[in-house]
């Protein structure tokens, strides 16, 4: 397997009607790579990852909404019975395909991450479905998920692996690899102008660390606050930027105000927040004066 992956031909594996179908071929070398015993899939659509270990001689378990699976709400672990050493997802990119209601005849459910309202929904959502994958995982073992990026009319573009990425244990990544996108329906579209179409999505490749999920959600959270901390240095360094490199407090004030709005909208000591880190970060040239 290699960090650039092209398949033209999606293989025999699965049902190429499906929507959003994953290339067997993507199951296929994460098996020849690694080496399963045993390998889940969350989102089996038409069964592609099924056929593959079929073929391969692969202990498998397919789960999916469509079959009553919730990974939002139900426990992989305790479904499948034995944790696993590759667990796989191919989620829904937000609202690009709408599958209940729509691939699948059902109602639209509240629990198909494919009818979330907000992208803040959708990647909370995401965020316990990577974290359910990941407590499925033997230690040692590998999770993993498929996502592309996106591009909608409400907030422009995004890049789902990148909030992915952002939303696990930085050191249990050990690769991203990007896979070319065929037989597409944009493929049929001419893009003029500075269009720029989307074809590639990100195989995200986590190894499973040995601790628990109380220690990995302790890690994010306070791996959190250090980029909130981050962001308030950024947003003083460029107001002293704004202000010539030098500035009283009162100025600072009023230009951290203006730049740092998503900071402060919801700190009411945010002044005592931007003294803090000017006395940790930043020279007192002289009273109530302060400078790079």
């Amino acid at each position: 397997m290699q960090s650039v992956i092209s398949y033209p031909n999606r293989g025999k594996w699965g049902n190429s009607n499906w929507r959003g179908n994953c290339s067997g071929h993507v199951i296929k070398d994460l098996i020849e790579h690694f080496n399963p015993r045993v390998f889940v899939d969350i989102c089996e659509g038409s069964g592609t990852s099924r056929e593959v270990c079929k073929d391969l001689g692969v202990n498998y378990f397919g789960l999916d909404l469509k079959n009553g699976f919730d990974f939002t709400s139900n426990n992989i672990l305790s479904r499948i019975g034995k944790p696993a050493d590759i667990v796989f997802s191919h989620p829904p990119y937000h609202d690009i395909i709408k599958y209940s209601g729509e691939v699948w005849g059902k109602n639209s459910l509240n629990s198909d991450t494919s009818n979330c309202r907000t992208i803040n929904e959708f990647l909370e959502k995401s965020q316990v479905m990577l974290l359910n994958q990941r407590e499925a995982t033997k230690e040692g073992g590998i999770y993993t998920s498929l996502i592309g990026d996106i591009r909608n009319k409400k907030f422009g573009f995004r890049s789902l692996q990148s909030d992915f990425i952002s939303l696990m244990p930085k050191d249990e990544l050990i690769s991203v690899i990007v896979k070319m996108q065929h037989n597409v329906l944009s493929d049929s579209k001419i893009y003029r102008g500075n269009f720029i179409p989307i074809k590639h999505e990100y195989l995200l490749v986590w190894k499973r660390a040995e601790k628990s999920i109380f220690q990995v959600v302790w890690e994010m959270a306070t791996d959190f606050k250090s980029r909130i901390s981050t962001s308030w240095r950024s947003a003083i360094r460029v107001s002293l930027f704004s202000l010539g490199g030098k500035a009283t407090l009162v100025d600072i004030y009023n230009e951290v105000e203006r730049v740092g709005e998503s900071l402060i909208k919801n700190n009411k000591n945010w002044k005592a927040k931007v003294r803090q880190q000017l006395q940790y970060h930043f020279t007192n040239v002289e009273r109530g004066v302060w400078a790079l």
